[in-house]
């Protein structure tokens, strides 16, 4: 959390509202949204034209079980496509940004892209598109034995007919159900059965979704009154020890709930995390933009407020809550929480613009201004910029009778 904001230097814009998409590999959402309120930053929970970057996570590409990238991922294409400023990078790319060292790899990087392509005989298009999907991940360009081992299976599972991104799917399902397995295409064999992407584990055949299934060999199994038997299947607890989820848990399935708007779910299991840890200020304000976001206004300004109750350094609880105040009309209540914002991160770009509206609307010109300028030191260019010069412009006006 920011713990001394005022002496932080002005945020850099590559960081001044970050988004994410897609599991991280390498920390949780919450250690990485704390890493960006760390450096002055806002993490935000849907793009728009003011969003700086979008982080996609590493440990599987947000692709959505038809195929199509996530909406965050095209959402964020569209605004480019409309000259929005938006960057879309890679997790390892975040880290770099934000100042933080890459994780040291479990096993050494050490075959280079052209070795792997040359030694499976693989194109290197299918392998960057393989790569940009999550399935295997490389470090600057380098990659690891337990990487040549995927490779292999999925060129396997590809030659097959089995589509890229119902691999992708099925990997992302196994490492979330299985203990201590990050990488599925290496540490697991995968079969094909009816369609569906299955691990064989002890003798047994594990789907994405947790369910153990019980296969049934066609050409064993078949009868001529049973020609097309379907697998059955068992709950996985009889299976695999993993039992419920933690309060972090909840909230990385909170997060994935949220990306896919599934806001019941989301809110759902955010009171999942809040049951395991009622002292939890992040899943607070997530559920605040989630019930805001399925039109409950009130409850979504309480959440924000049990937020900054549990973390006065949150700014962005601030923020938000500042929002609803401002919705409702509450606007001396809608100044006080955006000075608390700004009073923990100085360099709280939107705050300072809210805070100059909401002056305006009081009518108290002078302070209005002053936050006018305090943005402008931290955004010259851009229409926000140019909406900000309008402003000071109109209130200068104002005080100036004569001119």
């Amino acid at each position: 959390m920011v713990t001394n904001a005022q002496s932080q230097p002005k945020t850099s814009h590559a960081i001044a509202r970050v988004c994410f998409t897609g599991r991280l590999a390498s920390m949780s959402r919450r250690r990485a949204a704390a890493l960006v309120r760390e450096a002055g930053g806002k993490v935000t929970t849907t793009v728009s034209r003011r969003t700086s970057m979008l982080v996609v996570g590493m440990n599987g590409w947000p692709v959505l079980e038809d195929g199509t990238i996530s909406r965050k991922l095209q959402r964020a294409e569209t605004l480019i496509g409309q000259g929005a400023p938006i960057r879309i990078v890679s997790e390892t790319v975040f880290r770099e940004t934000i100042g933080v060292a890459s994780a040291t790899p479990a096993t050494p990087k050490q075959y280079s892209f052209e070795q792997v392509c040359g030694t499976l005989d693989l194109p290197p298009a299918s392998v960057r598109r393989w790569e940009m999907l999550g399935l295997i991940r490389s470090d600057n360009g380098q990659y690891d034995f337990q990487d040549i081992l995927s490779l292999r299976a999925i060129a396997e599972l590809t030659a097959r007919g089995v589509p890229t991104t119902r691999i992708a799917a099925s990997v992302r399902g196994l490492a979330s159900v299985l203990p201590d397995t990050d990488r599925p295409l290496a540490q697991l064999t995968l079969v094909e059965r009816s369609g569906a992407l299955l691990a064989e584990v002890e003798g047994v055949l594990l789907a994405p979704d947790g369910q153990l299934v019980l296969d049934f060999d066609p050409a064993v199994a078949a009868t001529p009154d049973e020609p097309d038997q379907e697998p059955a299947s068992l709950p996985i607890a009889e299976f695999v020890a993993a039992g419920p989820r933690n309060a972090d848990g909840w909230f990385e399935h909170a997060v994935a709930c949220e990306e896919e708007e599934s806001f019941d779910e989301a809110a759902e299991s955010y009171r999942k995390v809040l049951a395991e840890s009622p002292r939890y200020p992040e899943a607070h304000f997530n559920l605040g933009n989630v019930l805001r976001a399925l039109g409950r206004p009130e409850a979504a300004e309480e959440h924000f407020r049990l937020a900054v109750d549990q973390d006065p350094a949150l700014a962005e609880g601030w923020y938000n809550l500042a929002d609803m105040q401002e919705e409702q009309g509450q606007l001396e209540a809608a100044v006080a929480s955006l000075r608390s914002a700004v009073a923990i991160a100085p360099a709280y770009a939107d705050a300072h613009y809210n805070l100059a509206l909401c002056l305006e609307r009081l009518e108290r010109d002078a302070e209005a201004a002053g936050h006018w300028r305090s943005y402008l030191d931290l955004d010259r260019e851009g229409p926000w910029a140019t909406r900000a010069r309008a402003h000071l412009a109109e209130l200068a006006a104002r005080s100036d009778p004569t001119r």
